[in-house]
């Protein structure tokens, strides 16, 4: 099944950090700029959504080669209508990671998860790092065709024009 970015085609997320305005870093589409925690572990990135979204995949950008002892080894993912009802829906080890890891939510839930807010909580870091960096997050819902996708042509007209060849 496809998925969608959210920040694509779906609601905004608000962004609440340890440290204030450092949100577009991870949205920029630049990996060359980061997002650093600041204070003990675990840190947590902790996304609210207007309205209850579906959640296919959270992909974080991270960059071992770059930032060593800064990169995230231990995640999880927590899950909820609220901070105060978040519960645990994935575990997740990274070793060494360079370039995208995505986290599929749907392998142990049978499908994506429905939620007002999201949290990436990072327990641990390679090396014992104390703060880590992330690059990118990204979000993304299931693919859902539109009504018209689903149209049949019955002319032979339209058949014919309805494909590339």
């Amino acid at each position: 099944m496809a998925a969608t970015t959210l920040s694509e085609t779906g609601p905004a997320a608000a962004l609440h950090f340890e440290i204030p305005g450092c949100s577009e870093l991870l949205r920029d589409n630049d990996p060359t700029t980061f997002w650093q925690s600041d204070g003990t572990q675990p840190h947590f990135i902790t996304l609210q959504f207007p309205q209850l979204t579906e959640v296919q995949t959270v992909a974080l950008y991270l960059d071992y080669q770059q930032d060593e002892s800064y990169t995230p080894k231990d995640l999880s993912i927590y899950a909820g209508h609220t901070t105060a009802d978040l519960q645990k829906v994935l575990a997740y080890e990274t070793e060494e990671p360079t370039g995208w890891v995505q986290l599929d939510l749907t392998e142990a839930h049978q499908g994506p998860l429905s939620l007002f807010t999201l949290r990436i909580m990072i327990c641990s870091n390679h090396q014992f790092g104390k703060d880590c960096h992330v690059r990118q997050v990204k979000v993304f819902a299931p693919h859902r065709p539109l009504a018209l996708d689903q149209l049949r042509y019955t002319s032979l007209e339209f058949k014919m024009a309805s494909q590339i060849r």
